[in-house]
């Protein structure tokens, strides 16, 4: 004989047959004592759990239902211990479930809603809370079990319905995105570890997230070691670019570094070209996260070029060139930039062109007060990406018009492109771009507690630097103890090197001319007033889209 409680109260006989148990409320005392796991529920509780309200006949009506379930389930089914009764059953579907749970394994018992047919006593209410996570650890555990068998293909759906039903489980989104990795679905898998990421810190209010922290590392782990073909390796580079999107840059770079490496160890220069170009990542700041990690791809891609001609591969080599090799004043890292955007153009292909209007952006910065040449930038982008469905890029076009116009100090075109950020942001789940839009609420209305508290640990190459000069622009003296990075010259007033072509260009000379002023060197100080004169006009750091140190 076997009990039922994983749907409606049923009994089955060993024939096979539904026994009849009676009313609802013989089933409701039979589901009690099943909750109870086999130990024994003194009489008062088994009331106190049927009635809300006991009736004066409460005491003899529970030992009726006794003694007919007794006659229904044989007499030793339910046993009297004390003042108080115990089921003595073997078969009961909901304690194989857990006991299957606690053994560590999946469990193949028949699921619905538990004690489906009775009503939502309080009783009942935690009874299905707690067999709905029972339930949750064995659909986890099976597919687990699957996963380590390499069967991943095979529960693909069923924890894609799961996982979607338990938002809030990260175990659930990480065993999907491993059945995904499984099926060859690896740009999937970190979609799904993106959505549950956003969704378990904004709605769930967590902010350590292990498992999926792990997962991820270990996808993009997974599509670099497993090598061997070009194929292999430009599919571990796209995946490391969609990581890339998701806020996981270092470890994405990484990845991306490590497939290129070994794509050009294989010998052949337009796979390899195509592996360090499948990365398709925009990028609105001018400081690289690893420099010395874009100065050897930067060295791959120059040795490519000789094996590019006219082509789509080759702009597109030419624009990643232009790109990793930013803030700087090398005329070939603009010369790059300019044949990329010039052959996109010539082919007429739209994913070409926004890739080298980024290259193009990145290298405006050789000069100053070009902030009006961003700006038309940022229209093109997008313009272009919004009619070709780029939407990386037109989220880029709008960071870039973020910058440009902030710089030009017309801060109701900056918010308009604010706003139009997040909005692409939250559809395409891009969380970066809340730290660049967060940033420019600052510069507007700055505060220092603000400004500590806005977190770029994820970009280094943005971070690096940024705090000091941003307490700096709201008054605060420079705080020697905070981290400078390559602009530690400007708080220490020791030699000062020229500023590079990044960011901030206009706020070092800035900085410079108010040295030279203090230090009474004129020299200096002219040199400072010839390289701040096309900008003149200009918000001082309105470049970043972040901080200002006013007009210029």
């Amino acid at each position: 004989m076997q009990i039922r409680v994983l749907g409606p109260v049923t009994v089955v006989g060993t024939d096979g047959r539904v026994v009849a148990v009676g009313s609802k409320r013989r089933r409701e005392l039979l589901g009690r004592l099943v909750a109870a796991g086999g130990r024994v529920v003194s009489l008062d509780a088994l009331i106190s759990s049927l009635w809300e309200d006991p009736p004066a006949g409460a005491v003899g009506a529970v030992r009726t239902f006794v003694s007919e379930l007794r006659a229904a389930l044989g007499s030793e089914a339910i046993a009297t211990v004390g003042r108080g009764y115990a089921l003595r059953v073997s078969e009961v579907d909901a304690w194989r479930l857990e006991s299957d749970v606690r053994a560590g394994s999946g469990s193949s018992v028949s699921w619905a809603e538990p004690y489906a047919d009775l009503d939502p006593s309080p009783w009942v209410v935690q009874e299905r809370a707690r067999l709905s996570e029972v339930r949750a650890q064995a659909v986890e555990l099976r597919a687990r079990a699957e996963l380590d068998q390499g069967r991943g293909p095979s529960v693909v759906a069923e924890l894609a319905e799961f996982a979607g039903a338990h938002p809030w489980r990260e175990k659930a989104q990480v065993l999907l995105a491993h059945a995904l990795v499984q099926d060859g679905r690896q740009v999937e898998a970190l979609r799904v570890l993106r959505s549950a990421r956003e969704l378990l810190v904004d709605r769930f209010g967590l902010d350590a997230l292990p498992d999926l922290d792990r997962a991820e590392a270990e996808i993009l782990r997974h599509a670099v070691a497993r090598g061997g073909s070009y194929a292999q390796l430009r599919s571990a580079s796209v995946v490391a670019g969609e990581a890339a999107l998701t806020g996981g840059l270092a470890l994405a770079q990484a990845q991306r570094f490590a497939a290129v490496l070994e794509a050009e160890r294989l010998g052949n220069p337009l796979l390899t070209a195509r592996v360090l170009t499948a990365y398709d990542v925009p990028s609105n700041w001018t400081v690289s996260d690893d420099p010395a990690q874009s100065a050897a791809l930067v060295s791959v891609g120059r040795r490519l070029l000789p094996s590019l001609s006219g082509s789509a591969l080759r702009a597109r080599v030419l624009a990643t060139l232009a790109v990793e090799h930013r803030g700087t004043r090398d005329a070939w890292a603009l010369e790059a930039a300019l044949e990329a955007e010039e052959l996109a153009r010539s082919l007429g292909d739209p994913s070409v062109l926004v890739v080298a209007l980024n290259a193009r952006f990145m290298q405006s910065f050789q000069q100053p007060g070009r902030s009006g040449e961003r700006a038309r930038i940022a229209a093109e982008l997008i313009e272009v990406s919004a009619r070709h469905d780029l939407p990386a890029y037109e989220i880029l076009g709008h960071l870039v018009g973020v910058q440009a116009w902030s710089a030009l100090g017309d801060f109701s075109e900056a918010s308009r492109h604010v706003t139009e950020a997040e909005r692409l942001a939250e559809t395409y789940e891009a969380p970066l771009v809340r730290v660049f839009t967060n940033g420019f609420r600052l510069m507007r209305a700055p505060d220092e507690a603000g400004y500590r508290a806005l977190d770029l640990s994820s970009m280094p190459g943005v971070e690096t630097g940024f705090l000091p000069l941003a307490l700096l622009s709201i008054g605060l003296p420079p705080d020697p103890a905070l981290d400078w990075g390559p602009y530690r010259p400007w708080v220490e007033g020791m030699s000062l090197p020229t500023p590079r072509a990044d960011h901030y260009y206009e706020v070092l000379w800035w900085l410079t001319a108010r040295m030279a002023e203090q230090r009474g060197d004129s020299a200096l100080a002219e040199a400072a007033r010839e390289a701040l004169e096309p900008a003149r006009g200009e918000i001082i750091g309105g470049t970043t889209g972040m901080l200002s140190f006013g007009t210029l």
